[in-house]
């Protein structure tokens, strides 16, 4: 996962997934400016295994977070170049709304997709909607719980091949949840990560029991 080599970085003015957009608009009778991206909504979905007691979590290579720390340590000049392992990051399973279907039924398939486990689309539980990005894309995001045990492991998931995807599985166990939150050596994780696995305590944790 980690065996990566930089070819080129060069500027984008559109792809299929960012379109780079700048606004100019009044505020108060003030002029202003704000640079932003249109960007596919998405799903993202927490997943408990209830044969093993953990979170699966899936660990990727994030291309976005190489470079910033690669920039920033350019920058800086005060901190070692970064290594590939070091844009790897811990996420829920999600996906991008790039087809007209429900977003149920896309979470149900990128849950199949990234991890291997079969469930049906109307037995994830919404747990909310909320934006990403607010100053960059404004984004929508719906988040689903989906509760799993060992006979819906159909596959070993990894992602889609097809579109280069290279997903490893991380099983955070019941116990280790609150100390996962709390890590502060560990940055490779985007916030809402924290926030599912907050909730997860907050309304499921009491009802399956603790390992030691």
């Amino acid at each position: 996962m980690d065996d990566v080599k930089i070819i080129s970085v060069n500027g984008l003015k559109e792809s299929n997934f960012i379109r780079p957009r700048r606004l100019k608009y009044t505020q108060a009778g003030k002029d202003k400016i704000w640079d932003y991206m249109i960007v596919h909504d998405s799903v993202a979905i927490l997943i408990f295994d209830v044969s093993i007691k953990s979170v699966v979590l899936v660990r990727q290579f994030r291309p976005a977070v190489y470079m910033t720390m690669c920039h920033y340590a350019e920058k800086t000049n005060d901190q070692p170049e970064p290594k590939p392992s070091d844009g790897i990051t811990y996420e829920l399973c999600a996906g991008i709304m790039d087809r007209k279907e429900p977003p149920q039924a896309i979470a149900a398939s990128e849950v199949l997709e990234e991890t291997g486990y079969e469930i049906e689309a109307d037995k994830l539980q919404l747990i909310s909607e909320y934006r990403n990005g607010v100053g960059t894309s404004g984004s929508l995001q719906f988040l689903y719980y989906a509760q799993v045990d060992n006979s819906m492991k159909v596959s070993e998931g990894g992602g889609c091949d097809e579109e280069g995807e290279m997903i490893d599985l991380y099983n955070l166990p019941l116990k280790d949840i609150k100390s996962f939150i709390e890590d502060t050596t560990v940055t490779n994780r985007p916030v809402g990560v924290l926030f599912a696995l907050q909730w997860f305590l907050n309304n499921k944790a009491e009802n399956f029991e603790q390992v030691d």
